[in-house]
């Protein structure tokens, strides 16, 4: 049995990496994994995959049990993993409850290692493996610091990751785009410090970045930097000294943007 796997499967570019690689792969089955059942049983009427849901909070270990019970129960071959669940919080550490950042670290981190370490012994010679990090991986984000940090472990990690499993005929592509129209920013904007970050021009959507990232991964590609804003953030964070990026970064993330407010109200706070 051909599968694939997708994290986050209930919104934003998990929803989009399921729709899009419903259309790119033949598979027996897509396994869609995330918190909201109702979410995933209404994507999965549009697949014409098979589904079969996982309805899990991933900031909770016992989780992975789950994920782990299945795939020994049924000894798939997994063609794709998409690990796309993550979430982040504006605030500074000191603004955060320990809760809101440890549960950034479950998700973005210790989920997505144990998903892809359950699913490695599954892998087919050829299969992909597409690790949502973010261009904030590149960079120390104050108001953004926990989630900035999680976003380099996972591109640390899939780098490699891809090192570990070229021999097995794996490949493992990081993708790094920029701020993107999806649920993101309205939970990350949900906490005291909400207003932190409320300049959000340029932003990508889930179709673009979705497509961009399957054909990085088709292509071999380690990292997938989806645009000409992240290309440029990544040039800044290796050529810029640390104090003038904080300069830039206070600078630009406190500028207003009522035109997308206006655009996108469903992701506004």
């Amino acid at each position: 049995m051909y599968i694939a796997v997708i994290t986050g499967a209930s919104s934003g570019l998990g929803a989009e990496f399921a729709l899009q690689t419903d259309k790119k792969f033949q598979l027996d089955e897509i396994w869609l994994i995330a918190r909201r059942e109702e979410r995933l049983l209404n994507l999965g009427k549009r697949l014409k995959s098979k589904v079969k849901i996982f309805p899990l909070d991933l900031s909770q270990n016992r989780s992975l049990d789950v994920i782990r019970y299945a795939l020994e129960e049924n000894r798939p071959q997994i063609k794709l993993l998409v690990n796309a669940a993550g979430f982040g919080k504006f605030g500074t550490v000191e603004a955060l409850s320990l809760e809101e950042q440890t549960d950034m670290i479950n998700v973005n981190i210790t989920a997505l290692t144990g998903i892809t370490k359950l699913c490695i012994p599954f892998l087919t010679c050829g299969a992909g493996i597409i690790n949502m990090a973010s261009v904030s991986g590149f960079m120390s984000l104050p108001c953004l610091n926990v989630y900035s940090a999680s976003k380099a472990y996972v591109l640390n990690f899939s780098k490699a990751l891809s090192h570990e499993l070229k021999d097995k005929g794996v490949r493992v592509t990081a993708v790094c785009p920029y701020w993107t129209a999806t649920e993101f920013i309205s939970v990350a904007s949900d906490s005291p410090m909400g207003d932190c970050v409320n300049n959000f021009r340029l932003i990508s959507y889930p179709f673009a970045v979705t497509k961009k990232a399957l054909e990085a991964n088709g292509r071999g590609k380690i990292t997938a930097i989806t645009g000409a804003v992240p290309q440029g953030i990544k040039f800044l964070a290796k050529t810029v000294p640390l104090k003038l990026q904080f300069l830039i970064w206070d600078k630009v993330r406190k500028l207003n943007n009522p035109q997308y407010s206006q655009q996108c109200p469903e992701l506004w706070r």
